[in-house]
């Protein structure tokens, strides 16, 4: 091979260099702008987001404190502990439970008694007589049990009755009290309910109480 043919090879050659080293810099200017690119877009990205949720609590904030309307609030634990017509209805309540307590303790009373009786006697007693005794304590027994479930569904009846009118009774005061007073929205309050937070300046339950009280004893 002549030495002009060396020489020809080697320029392709050293011009093949040029050309792969050029490539790979366009390459890595080219990552590098792309990696510059993405960074932008998620800051402008994570920028965007933050003033859109704070956006979005100015607008939050914005319709809560509209004074076009007015908010309050009641603890209703406390109404349900001070309004006279709850004390009322829990009063009722417990007294019909108490009945029919007695009412159990006293068929109860009357079993272990009878059951007492017949193991004392049992001995002595021939075979005609202990099976009117047992059959006797079984209807006893009987008895009971229907007097439990009879009594339980009358009390959880007369409770749900109660309740119910309470709260409609209850529901139709509040609706004088709150317009009388201007407000648009009164929300009830307790402790493990729904509302989780609520601003103590808007607490209006002792002056609901007292006009819950006015309103019920003017109507009974």
């Amino acid at each position: 091979m002549s030495k002009n043919s060396h020489l020809v090879i080697y320029a392709i050659i050293f011009s093949c260099l040029v050309a792969l080293f050029i490539i790979q810099i366009n390459g890595k200017e080219k990552s590098s702008e792309k990696i510059t690119n993405k960074e932008n877009f998620e800051s402008k990205s994570e920028i965007s987001l933050d003033t859109d949720f704070t956006s979005e609590l100015i607008m939050d904030s914005s319709v809560i404190n509209n004074p076009s309307f007015k908010i309050a609030f009641v603890n209703s634990d406390t109404v349900s502990k001070y309004y006279k017509y709850a004390q009322k209805v829990q009063s009722s309540l417990l007294s019909k439970r108490n009945e029919a307590e007695r009412q159990i303790r006293s068929k109860y009373q009357s079993y272990e008694n009878l059951v007492k009786d017949f193991e004392k006697a049992a001995p002595i007693m021939g075979e005609r007589e202990k099976m009117e005794k047992a059959q006797k304590i079984r209807l006893l027994e009987q008895e009971i049990m229907k007097v439990e479930q009879d009594l339980s569904e009358q009390l959880a009846n007369e409770e749900l009755t109660m309740t119910q009118s309470y709260i409609l009774k209850t529901n139709d005061y509040m609706q004088v009290i709150g317009k009388n007073l201007g407000y648009d929205y009164v929300l009830s309050y307790r402790i493990g309910g729904p509302m989780l937070y609520a601003n103590p300046n808007l607490n209006i339950t002792s002056r609901v109480i007292d006009l819950l009280n006015k309103k019920y004893q003017s109507n009974n």
